[in-house]
């Protein structure tokens, strides 16, 4: 994972066009992830994920994966398309897990011999490679569904390539109470859990205060092994509908509150302002206040993807894969920055740290 500019991150889509073509950049290798965020429109009858070989129609791309929930039937179909001829279809799989007019996240992991999906935190099933996977370089959405978020994760290094220093597992919170959001998932749906070679779909070791209840907001949460150049915290969040005022994020040296906890960077938009005010706090003193932004880039209602990269001599802002903004440090040693404090109209559906 990168922050934008700095090698190699594709950014997320947010809020896509259905019909929705769009590039993988890099393409697919083992270990590489893609999750979909949407809701089932009420009333559909089927939707479809294609991972697919270009986006030609005329010869029509060959489709490694044709992923195809068909909700009259109660059955997702999976099947290939080669030379402009579908193979055989697939159909065994477990309980149904999509429904009309609910949220859905899907997880797609590409293995060398197959891809795994993984639907609301749950395996959901296997589908053998027909085609090689290295020729797929395509995502294609259409049919009776709303998307709301396409993130991509990198695969795994090449052969040889030192790995990469990541922290512990993500924080979830698969139930974000936000009357009125698409981004709100039914209270049944089970907690979305990252999917990752080898072995079964389930969730890596996750720090202890991980699980639904840890992103409430107001979220207090620790930052693991605390801040230094080059981490990142990573924070997917939902501002909420109608009218929000504001919510904020601080990274925070601690989390007391008498007397409250120096404050290394609060970044605070302002709706009503069209604002984001970024500020520090030493020794219970607000310091000078910094607004300027090239632009605005949250809506009510609307989900997002921020990213704070640590630098040696201040942090950088990117949302929705956008740099927005940059923080020179006022607060030292870096080490002290341990904790991660988020409040306001806003929900939280995932925190990383890497």
């Amino acid at each position: 994972m990168a922050y934008p500019g700095f090698g190699g991150m594709q950014a997320p889509v947010v809020n896509p066009h259905i019909p929705y073509i769009g590039e993988i950049q890099g393409g697919l290798q083992p270990g590489k992830m893609i999750t979909i965020q949407g809701f089932v429109i009420p009333g559909a009858d089927r939707f479809h994920v294609n991972l697919q070989c270009g986006a030609s129609t005329q010869p029509r791309a060959d489709i490694a994966m044709h992923f195809n929930p068909r909700l009259m039937a109660g059955v997702v179909v999976r099947n290939c398309l080669q030379n402009q001829a579908w193979g055989a279809e697939e159909k065994p799989h477990g309980p149904f897990p999509f429904a009309m007019g609910q949220n859905f996240e899907m997880i797609i992991l590409t293995e060398p011999d197959k891809f795994k999906v993984a639907v609301n935190g749950q395996h959901f099933i296997e589908f053998r490679h027909r085609i090689p996977f290295q020729r797929v370089n395509t995502l294609a959405i259409d049919g009776k569904v709303q998307i709301q978020a396409i993130r991509f994760d990198s695969g795994l290094p090449q052969p040889g390539a030192p790995l990469p220093q990541r922290g512990p597992g993500p924080v979830y919170n698969p139930f974000p109470q936000v009357p009125g959001s698409l981004a709100a998932p039914p209270a049944q749906m089970a907690p979305p859990a990252p999917m990752g070679p080898p072995g079964p779909m389930a969730p890596p070791g996750a720090p202890p205060s991980s699980g639904p209840q840890a992103l409430q907001v107001p979220y207090i949460g620790s930052i693991p092994g605390g801040l230094y150049p080059g981490k990142m915290v990573i924070i997917n969040g939902t501002v909420h509908p109608g009218m929000p005022d504001r919510f904020h994020f601080n990274l925070q040296c601690g989390a007391s509150t008498a007397p409250r906890a120096d404050i290394a960077m609060q970044f605070n938009p302002r709706f009503a302002a069209r604002a984001v005010v970024r500020n520090s706090l030493t020794n219970n003193s607000w310091g000078a206040e910094e607004k300027d932004t090239p632009y605005f880039p949250f809506m009510p209602g609307q989900p997002f993807e921020l990213m704070v990269l640590c630098q040696q001599d201040s942090f950088k802002v990117a949302v929705n894969g956008q740099h927005l903004t940059e923080f020179r440090h006022r607060i030292q040693p870096l080490t002290r920055v341990d904790t991660l404090v988020v409040e306001g109209k806003v929900s939280l559906q995932q925190i990383r740290f890497t």
